[in-house]
């Protein structure tokens, strides 16, 4: 089941077929390879939310595009990697910048960069 409790899981097979231009067979296939988890009823019939009807069209584009199933597979692996790393492993984007925003401004003290960079409140 999904992490929203499958509230919004309400499109069959059928509609989704419709609604991405995808058959059946495609859809079963990615669902195989892990792409897809749609929801099931107590019959187990397949239920897709919007986010799902979403995905098939990206996954679709990006095989349209010549991304192999390997490589499909690994971009949503990733984003999904990012999008759940705890805060604390993230890493901090405006002080990685430090060393390129000295380059961009040559004579630049790098103490004077970190202490703007890192300046509570405004001017």
């Amino acid at each position: 089941m999904k992490e929203d409790g499958g509230a919004s899981a309400v499109y069959s097979m059928g509609v989704a077929e419709r609604l991405t231009g995808l058959t059946a067979r495609q859809i079963r296939y990615w669902e195989k390879h892990g792409l897809l988890a749609p929801d099931r009823t107590k019959g187990r019939q397949r239920l897709y939310a919007e986010a799902d009807i979403t995905k098939m069209k990206e996954i679709k584009r990006l095989l349209a595009d010549g991304m192999t199933m390997d490589r499909v597979k690994a971009h949503f692996a990733n984003r999904e990697a990012r999008r759940i790393r705890p805060v604390e492993e993230r890493p901090n984007r405006m002080s990685e910048r430090i060393p390129r925003v000295g380059s961009l401004y040559g004579g630049a003290n790098r103490a004077e960069l970190e202490r703007l960079i890192n300046r509570k409140g405004g001017k």
